[in-house]
């Protein structure tokens, strides 16, 4: 399944909010965060109907608002780099106090710039993780488990996910991202 969420919208991975892999903590550290202009701007996936508008924000994050047929909506984006692979990290709208039984998840997409016209983002793949957690093979570190709505949660910490993902990117046949979608100016 691919995740339509809001990270979906600049990711470019329409989904539901249920087909979702996120963490209670952010996958990226302060050193670790780039800021990219060509990030900047309107796009649109025809494939999903999705567009995003990315403006530049506070804290070197971007401000990303989109609209999917079934939802709208706005969230902050961290843009870092890890090796030579960049990500992206979603979460809620910085700045916006949603009270305190609304804990900001936190979705992870690596992100490929194509050139100033195109982006692809792949999101952590729901049907790679779903299968390891009910499989049970999951790594501990990564304390997973179901969230209410079907989703995949990961509560460890972020030493121990990308000791694990830089090993699991390495082995052959693990998919542990999702499709890409590309996104146009």
């Amino acid at each position: 399944m691919r995740s339509r969420l809001v990270l979906a919208v600049l990711l470019g991975v329409a989904a539901n909010a249920g087909c979702l892999v996120l963490s209670v903590g952010r996958f990226y550290d302060d050193a670790a965060i780039v800021f990219d202009d060509r990030l900047v701007g309107s796009w649109k996936a025809a494939d999903d109907n999705v567009t995003a508008v990315v403006e530049r924000s506070e804290w070197r994050s971007y401000r990303i608002q989109f609209t999917h047929p079934t939802e709208t909506g706005v969230l902050t984006g961290y843009l870092f780099k890890r090796g030579d692979a960049l990500y992206l990290d979603l979460t809620l709208v910085r700045g916006k106090d949603f009270g305190v039984f609304v804990v900001p998840g936190h979705v992870l997409v690596a992100v490929t710039v194509t050139s100033d016209a195109e982006v692809s983002l792949a999101p952590l793949s729901y049907d790679w993780f779903n299968k390891g957690l009910t499989q049970r093979t999951l790594p501990a570190p990564l304390k997973a488990s179901r969230g209410e709505r079907d989703q995949v949660v990961l509560g460890g910490d972020r030493v121990p996910f990308w000791q694990w993902l830089d090993t699991a990117r390495k082995t052959p046949n693990t998919l542990v991202f999702g499709a890409a979608t590309t996104f146009r100016r």
